[in-house]
């Protein structure tokens, strides 16, 4: 009977231990997510009751810069801005820990959401943790070139090679998006952009040879390491053009083969 009174306490105990860790992760989440209305309504607060936990309100306020501090640094550092941070704890005892994360954020101007479960199991003196049931969610038009990498990144766990590469090919992205952009401001009457800026097609039109016309299709090509091979942009076109890529780069060699279409 003793035994069975000590199983049910412990038990008890683990439940409270996962209910503390959640309102921790909960808290936290808000803090991210809402830190500075959460600044104002302490400091409103704190004012109605005529200021008499001024140091509890100045050590909260202070706890929520921090975080806001470090979620600046890490954006700055990797690109990645996070919008909403969630975190449940599943399972807790002494040598293992499960959690259920879902992070949603931006890359420049792609968008995307992962959920993701993590394990952690202590081995003496080892921790042993890993990544299972990974989803991922990019949004975008250029998700196209990106979605052969993403569903290899889910298949392998690799949540750690899906952040790395995916600020490489925002970065080419937007590369790309600044420069048909750039053509089409310049040569309005030559360039046009059928399906926006942000996709990987251009069309060059010659104004004095009606019907005649020149398309080209930046491709971005992502390995399912994460690798990408420059070498294989626009690789389709004529030799002439293929020469001007490895002299003069892509900005050039679209500048010079516009000039040449407006002769």
């Amino acid at each position: 009977m003793e035994q069975k009174y000590e199983e049910e306490i412990q038990m008890l105990q683990q439940e409270i231990e996962m209910l503390e860790a959640e309102q921790e992760e909960t808290l936290r989440s808000i803090f991210i997510e809402h830190g500075d209305r959460l600044q104002h309504e302490l400091k409103s607060v704190f004012e109605e009751r005529g200021g008499a936990q001024k140091p509890t309100l100045s050590k909260l306020i202070t706890e929520v810069r921090e975080l806001e501090k470090d979620l600046r640094r890490q954006t700055e550092i990797n690109g990645i801005a996070l919008n909403e941070c969630f975190v449940k704890t599943l399972h807790k005892s002494e040598r293992k820990l499960v959690q259920q994360l879902r992070l949603a954020g931006h890359c420049s101007v792609l968008l995307f959401q992962v959920e993701f479960a993590v394990t952690e199991i202590q081995e003496g003196d080892a921790l042993l943790r890993r990544v299972t049931e990974l989803n991922i969610v990019v949004d975008g038009v250029e998700f196209k070139d990106f979605s052969a990498f993403v569903s290899r990144v889910e298949d392998t766990k690799d949540l750690l090679l899906f952040f790395r590469t995916l600020r490489t090919f925002s970065e080419r992205c937007e590369e790309r998006r600044q420069t048909f952009q750039h053509f089409q401001e310049k040569y309005p009457d030559v360039v046009s952009l059928p399906e926006g800026c942000r996709s990987d097609l251009m069309i060059i039109r010659s104004p004095q040879l009606p019907g005649i016309s020149m398309t080209i299709f930046w491709k971005i090509d992502v390995s399912m390491e994460g690798v990408f091979d420059t070498k294989k942009v626009m690789e389709n076109g004529s030799n002439y053009f293929q020469s001007l890529l490895q002299i003069l780069g892509v900005e050039a060699s679209i500048e010079g083969l516009i000039r040449t279409v407006c002769l």
